[in-house]
């Protein structure tokens, strides 16, 4: 595919979990809705590669971009040195220029299909940075790897409940919550028939 687009409903989880999936990632908000402040708390900010402010002929845009922008400049530092990468997510070895990647704040009005160009342009100025850094291929191994971790996890506890009855489990359980064994050495108890 040339072009998948994937849409979250909000700050949380499931949004981390996409940022680390896609190669560019687009946080939108829309002044007047308390969304800078709680874009802000809830650190969404840390996920994007591009801002946008949709609803741009509301009242309130320049404080939203403001905010936006005033953030962008506290998380800077981090983004130029390499070690906060996309996501927010800390990447020891990542390649990138002396300029960074500094998301850029992009207004639209949707309905009007207002600020369009300029969003595409802004995305792929985004993968072409990615291409010259190399971090596309970077974050291509790491979604790789964080599929096969899950997949692994996924088959070792499959493979642990066939070889463990409820039983065992309760009564090992028990001994744990009662503080007369640890949950490390419960552990090791319950994975000892899997080996």
């Amino acid at each position: 595919y040339d072009l998948i687009l994937i849409e979250t409903v909000g700050a949380g989880q499931s949004e981390v979990d996409i940022a680390r999936l896609a190669h560019t990632t687009i946080v939108v908000e829309s002044p007047g809705m308390g969304d800078d402040i709680q874009a802000i708390k809830a650190g969404i900010l840390e996920i994007a590669d591009i801002l946008v402010v949709n609803k741009a002929d509301r009242p309130g845009i320049e404080n939203t971009e403001r905010a936006l922008r005033a953030n962008l400049e506290l998380g800077y530092s981090h983004r130029v040195n390499g070690k906060t990468g996309h996501g927010g997510f800390t990447e020891e070895n990542v390649v990138v220029d002396s300029e960074g990647w500094v998301p850029p704040v992009i207004k639209t009005i949707a309905t009007e299909e207002s600020g369009f160009p300029e969003l595409m342009k802004a995305i792929l100025e985004h993968r072409s940075y990615l291409q010259k850094t190399g971090l596309l291929a970077q974050r291509e191994h790491e979604r790789l790897m964080d599929e096969f971790e899950h997949l692994l996890r996924h088959t070792l506890v499959q493979n642990w409940k066939t070889h463990t009855s409820t039983e065992q489990v309760s009564r090992v359980m028990e001994a744990v919550y009662s503080r007369k064994r640890s949950p490390a050495s419960a552990v090791e108890e319950l994975t000892r028939s899997v080996k």
